[in-house]
């Protein structure tokens, strides 16, 4: 189902997606909705994919639903049936716990060496060259998140909205950041191989005039309505990724970008939280977004294009650190907010300082 709202939308379907056999994908709430949609998408043009869910039958549902599609070659393109998807259990409101995944990321993504090559198979097969690099992490998708749903506190005692769709992923990207600047560096990788991308949305737009992001009591006040609180977060995914590429990646790609997305009014299951959220008005609402909003694989194309458009790497300075509200979208759409070098500073030492706070870990960047 396209939706009203995706009727007018550029497009970027399974089948406009390069080729991405040895590449490695996380997809953070991989299990439903949007973020299972990225990870057929990955899968499908040969990728491995790693999603992550809160609850281990989600995760290993989805995961051996999407694997099951590719072997029959029905999710889309049938060219690169070696894709697969495979799952991890994660408390994305637990900072212990994306610590210790992100680690064990780093040691399940190692790159390693070849010695021995395959040899060829058969009449035309070229085989894999002894001495080649296996393994890396080519693409971080920061799609797990709190909707526009009652608030609430992490087991870390956060307000669940900053912590599980900020806090969370900053600590997530950062711990994994070595092993992406490893993979970028791989023999025959280009500008724009490696990237990181938020998932954002339009709601950025109404996130307060006044934050300042200074303080633990700004960003953990929940008496807000809960649109504050999800627009809020979403406006922190875009000040994230830009202050990442100021701060730590090079303007011209350095073969990593950075770059925030706005999947679109999206159908993903979400909605029902509107419910518990505003009531009578929040049930009207989800039964608007069952007919009007695009479809999960639609809402998925603003990232896959991110992720992975041939665009993208022909020109990254052009896409680092940027806002895209669909795929091939025009930039510089974002708020003012959104722009604030300031305000992006600030957000980063304060997610540093919790960090620190909440699990003892020192962010190096």
């Amino acid at each position: 189902m396209t939706g009203l709202t995706g009727m007018f939308s550029n497009r970027y379907q399974f089948d406009d997606i390069p080729d991405q056999r040895n590449k490695t994908a996380i997809v953070t709430g991989g299990t439903s909705g949007i973020g299972a949609s990225i990870a057929a998408g990955l899968a499908t043009a040969g990728a491995k994919v790693i999603i992550v869910g809160a609850t281990q039958d989600h995760a290993k549902g989805t995961a051996e639903s999407i694997n099951e599609k590719i072997q029959r070659n029905s999710t889309g393109s049938p060219k690169f049936p070696s894709g697969k998807v495979e799952y991890e259990v994660v408390d994305f409101g637990d900072l212990k716990a994306v610590e210790a995944f992100g680690q064990k990321m780093l040691d399940k993504c190692k790159i390693t060496t070849d010695e021995e090559g395959i040899p060829e198979m058969g009449k035309g097969s070229k085989g894999r060259p002894a001495g080649e690099r296996l393994g890396g992490l080519h693409y971080l998708i920061c799609n797990a998140g709190i909707g526009v749903a009652a608030p609430g506190l992490t087991k870390d005692g956060l307000a669940n909205h900053w912590a599980v769709n900020h806090l969370s992923h900053f600590l997530l990207a950062t711990t994994l950041l070595p092993l992406m600047q490893e993979t970028r560096e791989m023999p025959k990788s280009v500008d724009g191989d490696v990237r990181i991308v938020m998932q954002s949305s339009e709601l950025h737009r109404s996130a307060p005039f006044k934050v300042e992001f200074k303080t633990e009591e700004e960003v953990n006040d929940n008496s807000r309505d809960p649109n504050i609180l999800y627009s809020r977060s979403k406006l922190m995914m875009i000040l994230f990724a830009k202050e990442l590429a100021r701060r730590v990646l090079t303007p011209a790609g350095d073969h990593l970008l950075a770059i925030a997305v706005h999947p679109g009014a999206v159908a993903t299951g979400q909605e029902a939280g509107l419910s518990e959220a505003y009531g009578l008005f929040g049930d009207a609402i989800y039964a608007v977004s069952r007919v009007a909003f695009m479809s999960p694989d639609q809402g998925a194309e603003s990232a896959l294009w991110a992720a992975t458009a041939r665009k993208v790497a022909e020109d990254p300075a052009k896409y680092q650190g940027a806002y895209l509200r669909q795929p091939n979208d025009s930039l510089g759409t974002e708020s003012n907010q959104a722009k604030d070098e300031t305000l992006a500073a600030n957000l980063w030492e304060l997610s540093k300082r919790v960090v620190k706070e909440k699990i003892g870990k020192e962010v190096p960047y």
